[in-house]
């Protein structure tokens, strides 16, 4: 390995820790409120993921929770927490860009203006922090501070947690808002969804992570001790807030190409 194969090695640590670091937040939200609501979790295993750096981890139910409430808060947590962090990890790494020195700039990861566009949540950021960079064209390459790279795929990466399929985090939220058998009919059609982007071409990620689904989450979910007892309605408008910005997190910027 020549000296040049090892700088170009060390320069993607910050990347890696800052996306690790956002896979932590998740799983801290998850387990604190699994101690808090009294479930016990398995341990989580890491998923990796050559879009993002990492799609997660899978965190098996050990115990059953009390009521649908109770799963709702263990479920939701872990992806809010991430798309939050995420999101402030953006806007302080957009920050220092457009603070940054050019000598700070020329050691800087770069992408293309386009890639900014492939999400429609983070074209809102940039719009609101830099919105000078969304004028250029498409093809013109931008430095980037590391932060806001790692920001970025927390963010897909938790909003993908989000899709209403089997025992992910948003697969066990629509069991606890609407019953198993709505469950069930969310994740079908959501894997069908994924499908007919993939095929189409317009989004390799899907393809990735709905194989990994099928193989890897389909089984059925712990059942909650109390399934009658419905969940409150300020749990439902929390999660219809989450589930409408993770879609706009998977969603590109009309007429901009899709990078995932």
């Amino acid at each position: 390995m020549t000296q040049r194969d090892i700088s170009v090695l060390l320069s993607c640590i910050p990347l890696c820790l800052g996306i690790l670091s956002v896979q932590v937040f998740h799983e801290a939200a998850h387990f604190l409120v699994a101690k808090v609501r009294n479930i016990k979790l398995g341990r989580p295993t890491p998923i990796p993921s050559p879009q993002v750096g990492t799609f997660g981890c899978i965190t098996p139910l050990l115990s059953f929770p009390k009521n649908r409430s109770a799963l709702f808060d263990l479920a939701f947590s872990g992806p809010v927490a991430g798309m939050t962090i995420s999101l402030f990890m953006m806007s302080v790494g957009l920050y220092m860009t457009t603070h940054a020195t050019e000598a700070a700039l020329s050691g800087f990861p770069v992408v293309p203006v386009g890639f900014f566009k492939c999400s429609l949540l983070t074209s809102l950021v940039v719009s609101g922090l830099a919105p000078k960079l969304m004028m250029l064209p498409l093809a013109q390459p931008i430095p980037i501070h590391p932060l806001f790279l790692s920001g970025f795929a927390g963010l897909i990466s938790s909003a993908l947690n989000l899709l209403p399929v089997f025992r992910l985090d948003g697969g066990r939220i629509i069991t606890t808002l609407f019953g198993p058998r709505f469950g069930g009919i969310s994740s079908a059609f959501t894997l069908l969804l994924m499908l007919s982007y993939s095929i189409s071409g317009a989004s390799g990620i899907a393809f990735t992570w709905g194989l990994l689904i099928v193989f890897l989450q389909r089984r059925t979910e712990v059942p909650v001790r109390d399934d009658v007892t419905p969940v409150d309605d300020y749990r439902f408008g929390a999660w219809v807030v989450a589930l409408g910005a993770a879609l706009l997190a998977l969603t590109p910027f009309p007429g901009a190409p899709w990078f995932l």
